[in-house]
């Protein structure tokens, strides 16, 4: 029998909509595509961020392609510029995407970023309740 502390966060957890399984990566079919798969109110959303141009470092923008998808749902596709700074190692941008698409009435606050062509996701927030997923 599990102590009832553990059944009180286990309860806490089920009703946001956590588990206790952290964001993992999910394995980039391209180079300059990153994957990331985040459980959120009991469905597991896939995010993959692509860099259009991962082979063109001198670009002074780079388009980068979000696909999230959530079985049994249409994937949700966005494109996303991101400025690149001369003389920086990395540039970043940030984007909300609404869930809504996807079945979901939250939305993803994403950090992206891009270093030598290729994407990926630093950070990703979910709101409402600032639920700091990665």
């Amino acid at each position: 029998m599990l102590p009832l502390a553990t059944l009180a966060i286990s309860t806490v957890l089920a009703a946001t909509g956590l588990t206790a399984a952290a964001a993992s990566p999910a394995p980039a079919a391209d180079p300059g595509c990153s994957s990331d798969a985040f459980p959120i109110d009991g469905s597991t959303v896939l995010v993959q961020l692509c860099a259009a141009d991962s082979g063109k470092a001198s670009a002074a923008k780079t388009l980068i392609t979000e696909t999230l998808s959530v079985k049994g749902q249409p994937p949700l596709v966005r494109n996303v510029p991101v400025e690149r700074v001369p003389g920086a190692d990395a540039s970043r941008t940030i984007d909300d995407v609404p869930l809504a698409a996807l079945g979901l009435s939250r939305t993803l606050h994403l950090t992206i970023a891009v270093k030598n062509g290729n994407a990926r996701l630093e950070h990703a927030l979910l709101i409402p309740g600032a639920v700091a997923l990665k």
